[in-house]
């Protein structure tokens, strides 16, 4: 079995802008980035790939071994579902176009593993929230969690 994830596109608003993967979480405030490889996976995933294909695609690309590559992107995966930005919808039978692909004899370069930056920087910010509902009482920006302090 083959897992296929999905981003949480109720809560995770994202786009690639010059190689790099930008998220951001409207229910925490934090956001993300991300590049290279990460910036890929992130792109695939919003394609519905799922994690045989993803691992295939990046042995015929890159010259590190099977198991580094499958160590990196389960690694870039945990902290991906950790961060509540994505999430597992299913999982898939391999077939025979799906099955374990040899690396290539001439891959273009050597693997980086893929990295999830955060930041919390603007989170008390973005849950501010002024674009939505307004009180009446106090106006906007209204907090969503009124015991935190701004």
């Amino acid at each position: 079995m083959d897992p296929v994830y999905c981003i949480k596109d109720a809560v995770v608003v994202s786009d690639i802008i010059d190689g790099e993967a930008i998220m951001l979480h409207r229910v925490s405030g934090d956001y993300f980035s991300t590049d290279g490889v990460g910036c890929l996976i992130w792109q695939w995933l919003s394609e519905g790939q799922s994690r045989g294909r993803i691992l295939n695609t990046l042995n015929a690309r890159f010259a590190a071994s099977p198991a580094e590559i499958a160590a990196a992107v389960d690694s870039f995966l945990t902290d991906l579902l950790t961060h509540n930005l994505i999430q597992e919808v299913g999982e898939v039978v391999e077939s025979a176009a799906e099955a374990p692909i040899e690396p290539r004899t001439n891959p273009q370069g050597e693997l980086t593993r893929p990295v999830l930056h955060v930041y919390s920087d603007i989170r008390k910010m973005m849950l501010l929230d002024p674009i939505h509902d307004p009180a009446e009482e106090t106006g906007w920006p209204t907090r969503k969690r009124p015991e935190e302090p701004i």
